[in-house]
């Protein structure tokens, strides 16, 4: 597996952790910002980390 792909990989998975949070119905609003703010650094985080590395990938 090369750069590119592990770091789509790892966007896929926040991008659906983000959608999980938005659909449970049990979390308070409270817990779900404090849960999609942390995802949505690490989904920076992995853009950003493309970008350093030159690799373009499909923020999905």
């Amino acid at each position: 597996m090369n750069y590119r792909e592990d770091l789509e990989i790892k966007l896929q998975k926040v991008t659906l952790a983000i959608q999980e949070v938005v659909e449970d119905a049990y979390k308070t609003e409270h817990e779900k910002q404090k849960i999609i703010g942390k995802l949505i650094d690490f989904k920076e985080a992995i853009i950003s980390k493309g970008i350093e590395l030159h690799i373009e990938l499909e923020a999905a």
